[in-house]
């Protein structure tokens, strides 16, 4: 059996002592020259060697563990978002912890105090409602969290969103040009998901202002958009669907066309996500580009930035990322 590399053994092949490795590989270089930090990962390298993370644990008192906790693993946004913070944190000391809430309240508790009995340094968090209280106990074990995708409004975490109301509003006055007399707006349950609730209220506010009508179908995995409820409202008067995520986007281009009906013609249709998919679906689906990857990326560094010790009034990390439109000819 191969003998396991020992942290004497990086000692000895570099000839320096235990403690100035041990040093390195818990990232206190400050009295280090570059010339011994180069030596000993090029050490680390050759000889294989893998520190123990317990033993790591016990003298830093550090995991280097990240949480990072989605709503919904299977969206392709939160795919995205995910490879932009596991692409930050590649160059770090960090691990992530990537788990799905499944859109669960429920789900989400019970993933946040295993974060928290784990001793994870930070966590990344797309909260599954904007209740505060439902996150105290982060707060009171001193864990920095960042929210992204979603705000918690007075609050003590900051958060990385896109310019929702701006994106939406430049939509809806396009729609308004276009003499639409229905919204139908179609989304997962919206209640106290703050990003849903700006994105229908800005729907419904120039819908108003327009004398448009709306209509709100809220769908989950058990209940499916009803047809005959859309077909109702085509013939009342002319009709465009609003979706509000890439998900529900593409369960509602599905629905049309196992119906034929045709975009634009009998009906049209826009929302969140892209993903390149709407641009290869005739005839062209004007929709809503998040750059989810960059929105990742951004919490990565703004939670990295906090962990640094920065204080939320010093950071100079942007927190509002914005979207831009892919004008097509669905609308």
């Amino acid at each position: 059996m191969e003998k396991k590399t020992t942290i004497s053994d990086v000692a000895k092949y570099v000839d320096v002592s235990k403690s100035t490795v041990s040093q390195y590989i818990n990232g206190n270089h400050q009295k280090m020259s570059a010339d011994t930090r180069k030596k000993i990962q090029n050490a680390i390298e050759y000889l294989n060697y893998r520190p123990s993370k317990q033993a790591q644990f016990l003298t830093t008192r550090k995991s280097n563990l990240i949480g990072v906790v989605v709503a919904d693993i299977s969206n392709m946004y939160s795919s995205l978002l995910l490879k932009g913070i596991s692409q930050y944190f590649e160059h770090t000391n960090y691990h992530l912890i990537i788990v799905d809430a499944a859109n669960s309240e429920i789900k989400e508790q019970k993933i946040l105090q295993k974060l928290v009995d784990q001793s994870v340094e930070g966590i990344i968090i797309q909260p599954s409602n904007d209740n505060p209280s439902n996150y105290q106990f982060i707060a009171n074990n001193q864990i920095p969290m960042i929210l992204v995708d979603r705000e918690i409004e007075d609050s003590p975490w900051l958060s990385v969103t896109t310019d929702n109301e701006a994106i939406v509003s430049k939509i809806m006055h396009s729609i308004v040009e276009k003499n639409y007399k229905n919204i139908i707006v179609v989304s997962q349950p919206i209640h106290r998901v703050n990003t849903r609730e700006k994105r229908y209220n800005t729907i419904v506010d120039i819908s108003n202002l327009n004398k448009l009508n709306v209509h709100l179908i809220e769908v989950d995995e058990v209940h499916c958009i009803d047809i005959q409820q859309v077909t109702k409202i085509i013939k009342s008067g002319k009709t465009a669907i609003f979706a509000l995520n890439g998900t529900v986007l593409q369960d509602t281009i599905k629905l049309i066309n196992n119906n034929n009906l045709n975009i634009p013609d009998d009906i049209g249709i826009t929302g969140f996500d892209d993903f390149n998919v709407t641009e290869i679906i005739s005839p062209g689906i004007t929709s809503i580009n998040q750059p989810s990857k960059l929105i990742g990326a951004t919490v990565a560094e703004l939670l990295d930035t906090t962990l640094k010790g920065t204080l939320v009034d010093e950071i100079d990390v942007p927190t509002i990322i914005k979207s831009e439109i892919h004008w097509r000819n669905s609308l």
